[in-house]
């Protein structure tokens, strides 16, 4: 499993070479050094959980969809206010964690995601989801009010 998170807590936006660590080789790829198997790094898997939360984030990219392997997406404690279409691209993504944003609307795209199991959406200011929520077949968690 291959994990990014607890940037910094202050980070307004993702840096580019996020969304292309999957893609582009790193430098020690192409130094001239000998490397065993185990110390290829950038050979062992692809991203799998990208984990955000407690940042500054207002926006988040469409080249979110570089990252075609992630499970775990975990936004929650930024200041997003609108979410791209291109997370309905992520295919493999089981958790969503949305929570504690400024979200107005959910991208129907979202709908699309096959796979997810876990949506949390509370403390946002949405006043409703899209109707084609209910065709998460995976769905077996959505968290949308707060509790007190």
């Amino acid at each position: 499993m291959s994990s990014i998170g607890d940037v910094s807590r202050k980070c307004v936006s993702v840096p580019q070479n996020v969304y292309r660590l999957n893609i582009d080789e790193p430098v020690e790829a192409q130094e001239n050094v000998s490397f065993g198997g185990s110390d290829r790094w950038w050979e062992q898997t692809d991203l799998t959980k990208l984990l955000l939360s407690s940042n500054k984030l207002t926006q988040l990219s469409e080249d979110i969809k570089l990252l075609p392997t992630l499970t775990t997406l975990d936004l929650h404690d930024n200041q997003l206010s609108s979410l791209p279409s291109a997370l309905g691209e992520l295919q493999e993504l089981q958790q969503l964690r949305l929570s504690h944003n400024k979200l107005s609307s959910l991208p129907t795209e979202v709908c699309a995601l096959r796979n997810l199991r876990s949506l949390t959406l509370q403390q946002n200011l949405l006043e409703n989801v899209p109707e084609e929520i209910g065709q998460l077949g995976s769905l077996t968690e959505l968290v949308t009010a707060t509790y007190s």
